[in-house]
C-alpha cells in the first residue's frame, strides 16, 4: 500500500467515526426533547376501500419547527396566501416541480418525516384473514401470528383469488365483507357468504376451492368474530396513526405531542389512543412477534387536532403523504409516461416509509422476515393492557 492510498483509507476511517459520532450526539440530543409531531394523510376515501382511482392511504408524521415548515414551503413558492396543497400543486408542471424540489430538500428526511403506506384493498383482503380466519384459528386452539401466516395467507389470497376466480367477482366479495362489517345483519352476512360461493362457481382451480373453503367455514363463528371488533377496524387511519406513535416513540422516549388535520374519525377515537398512553405501574409491556414487536404504553403524551391552514407544518405533512400515494400507485400500475410520477421515482421515497401494507408474493417465514422468536400475541396484549390501563386510571380518579 503507497503512503497515498494509506492516508486516503486513514481519512475514510476518520471520517466514518465522526459520522458514527454526530449520529450518536443527535441520538442523544433527541432522547431528551419532547417534540411536537405534525400528522396529515392522504387518500382517504372513506367507505370506498376498493377505489381504483386512489387505492393507496398514506400518512405522514413530520416534526419540524415553524420557521423550518415555513423554509420548505418557501421553495414551494405558491401563489396561495393562505395555504399549500398537494392537490393544487399536481395539476400545473411548476407546481409538480415545486413539490420535488421541497421533496429533495436535506429536511425532508427520516430522522424528520416518516410514511406509512397501505394498499387499501390488499387491505381488505388482510382483514378478512384477521377478523374471520384467524378468529376461527384462535378459536381451535391456533395462533395465526406466529410466523407470519396471516401475512402470508393474506398475500396469497391477494394474488391467487383475481386469478383464479374473477377479478369482478373477488371486487363483489370484499365489497360485501365491508357491508358486513358495517351493518352486522342476518341480510349482509348472508350476502357475504354467498359471494363467496360464488368465486368457488367460477374457480378454475379446483385445488383453490379448499382455501375458499378456509373463507366459507368461518360462518360458523361469524357472530363472535364481528363481536370482537369495532366498526373502525376498517379505517386505515387508525393502524397508521398506531404505528406512527410507536415508531416516534422509538426516538423520542421521553415522549412527544401530536397535532393531526382534523378528522372525524380520529376524534372518536381519541380516548382509545389515550388510553393506550397510559401508563400502568410503571412498566412497559413488550406485545407482537419478530419484526412486528412493539412496546406499550405508547409514548405519547397528547393527540390533538389543527387545521393546516394555522400550522404549517401540516401542510408540509400534507404534501409528503400525498405525494408518497401518488407515487406509490405509479408504482403499483407500473407506470411508464406519467412525467410526475418518473420525477417523484428518482427521489427514493422508500427512505421515508416506516411501515407498509402492501401485498409481495413472499410466503415464507423466512422471505417475510416473522419467523417465531417468542413473544406475546399483540391482540391478547394490546387487551390485557388496556384492561390494566382502566383500572389504574379507575383507582387514580377515585373510582369514579
Amino acid at each position: 500500500m503507497s503512503m497515498n492510498s494509506g492516508a486516503r483509507h486513514k481519512q475514510k476511517i476518520a471520517k466514518k467515526r465522526e459520522k458514527a459520532r454526530k449520529q450518536a450526539a443527535e441520538i442523544q440530543k433527541r432522547s431528551l426533547v419532547i417534540p411536537t409531531i405534525f400528522m396529515d394523510e392522504s387518500g382517504n376515501t372513506g367507505a370506498n376501500l376498493i377505489d381504483k382511482q386512489q387505492p393507496f392511504f398514506t400518512m405522514a408524521g413530520t416534526n419540524f419547527s415553524e420557521r423550518e415548515a415555513e423554509r420548505l414551503l418557501a421553495l414551494v413558492d405558491s401563489k396561495s396566501t393562505k395555504e399549500v396543497h398537494f392537490s393544487v400543486l399536481k395539476r400545473r408542471s411548476s407546481g409538480q416541480d415545486a413539490v420535488v424540489r421541497m421533496l429533495k430538500h436535506s429536511l425532508i428526511n427520516r430522522a424528520n418525516v416518516k410514511v406509512c403506506v397501505i394498499h387499501k384493498p390488499f387491505m381488505v383482503t388482510s382483514k378478512i384473514v384477521d377478523t374471520l380466519i384467524e378468529h376461527q384459528a384462535f378459536e381451535t386452539g391456533s395462533d395465526l401470528y406466529k410466523d407470519g401466516h396471516n401475512i402470508a395467507l393474506s398475500n396469497m389470497l391477494h394474488y391467487c383469488l383475481p386469478a383464479f376466480c374473477g377479478e369482478a367477482g373477488v371486487e363483489m366479495m370484499q365489497e360485501r365483507f365491508i357491508d358486513m362489517v358495517r351493518e352486522r345483519t342476518p341480510e349482509s352476512i348472508s350476502a357475504f357468504y354467498e359471494s363467496v360461493e360464488n368465486l368457488k362457481k367460477t374457480c378454475s382451480k379446483s385445488r383453490f376451492l379448499s382455501d375458499l373453503n378456509l373463507i366459507i367455514g368461518t360462518k360458523s363463528v361469524i357472530n363472535g368474530a364481528l363481536k370482537n371488533i369495532d366498526k373502525s377496524t376498517l379505517d386505515p387511519l387508525i393502524p397508521t396513526l398506531f404505528n406512527q406513535f410507536i415508531e416516534w416513540g422509538k426516538e423520542y422516549p421521553r415522549g412527544f405531542h401530536v397535532i393531526h388535520d382534523e378528522s372525524k374519525t380520529l376524534v372518536s377515537q381519541k380516548e382509545l389512543f389515550e388510553e393506550f398512553m397510559t401508563e400502568f405501574n410503571g412498566k412497559e409491556i413488550e406485545l407482537g412477534y419478530d419484526r412486528r414487536k412493539f412496546t406499550l404504553p405508547l409514548k405519547g403524551k397528547s393527540l390533538k387536532f389543527g387545521k393546516s391552514h394555522d400550522y404549517c407544518q401540516l401542510q408540509v405533512a400534507d404534501v409528503v403523504a400525498s405525494a408518497v400515494s401518488y407515487w406509490a400507485s405509479g408504482v403499483a400500475r407500473g407506470e411508464e409516461n406519467d412525467e410526475f410520477f418518473k420525477k417523484l421515482n428518482q427521489l427514493d421515497l422508500r427512505k421515508l416509509i416506516i411501515s407498509v401494507i402492501w401485498p409481495t408474493k413472499d410466503v415464507t417465514p423466512e422471505s417475510l422476515d416473522t419467523v417465531h422468536d417468542g413473544g406475546m400475541n399483540a391482540a391478547d396484549g394490546g387487551a390485557y393492557f388496556l384492561m390494566e390501563a382502566r383500572v389504574d386510571r379507575s383507582r387514580a380518579s377515585g373510582g369514579k
